[in-house]
């Protein structure tokens, strides 16, 4: 992923379910190809002022296993790209 890191956050239960957040700290070009890896859809993408993608707790383990770094909410906000 040339130096870049995708980031999950912690799980947390919302009224529609078990979510967390995916993010890259470099782009959201890279962070579209590692969201097509794990079988993401691109229309699933929340764009924004924080663009990121949201995450079940199925895919949240497949992201760690294909190399993505758990940190907390504070971070991963600190760290995300932009855009």
């Amino acid at each position: 992923m040339h130096g870049s890191v995708i980031l999950v956050d912690e799980t947390r239960r919302h009224r529609s379910g078990w979510w967390c957040h995916m993010v890259s700290d470099r782009s959201v070009e890279e962070l579209h190809a590692f969201a097509s890896e794990i079988g993401l859809r691109r229309r699933w993408f929340q764009d924004g002022p924080r663009p990121h993608y949201d995450l079940r707790p199925s895919k949240r383990r497949l992201a760690v296993a294909k190399g993505a770094k758990e940190v907390n909410t504070r971070v991963l906000v600190r760290r995300m790209a932009r855009g």
